[in-house]
């Protein structure tokens, strides 16, 4: 049986699959500022850390967008491995109950109806945890 010849299709297949090795990333132990996570992705992307400050604010006003109240209510952040999601939360009823730290009876006020925002780990950014 003679060798197949490469296709487009099967050449461009294989550079998608080397373009996309896995990077080794570095531990970072301390804490970084804001202006330093800026200026970090700026140095990393070679672009200008005004331009880095700039698609941030774009990313939070599209977030915003969303939760908005005629908004979808959910944005998936693509390559963080964050869903954002707007969920509705019940109205609660005064109630009373025993404080375990004194063992006295203790009034919980009521709350109203509430939208509260929620965040859900996706399976990229649990990977990245675990490695």
């Amino acid at each position: 049986m003679a060798p197949r010849k490469a296709t487009k299709s099967t050449m461009k297949r294989k550079t998608v699959q080397s373009s996309q090795k896995k990077e080794r990333v570095r531990a970072i132990k301390e804490r970084q500022s804001r202006a330093e996570i800026f200026q970090h992705i700026a140095m990393d992307t070679d672009i200008k850390r005004v331009d880095v400050e700039a698609v941030f604010d774009s990313l939070a006003k599209l977030v915003k967008a969303h939760l908005k109240k005629q908004g979808s209510g959910e944005i998936i952040l693509p390559k963080l491995g964050l869903k954002i999601r707007k969920v509705r939360r019940k109205a609660t009823k005064q109630r009373k109950m025993v404080s375990p730290l004194t063992g006295t009876e203790v009034v919980i006020p009521s709350k109203p109806a509430r939208d509260d925002v929620k965040l859900v780990v996706l399976k990229s950014l649990k990977e990245a945890v675990d490695a």
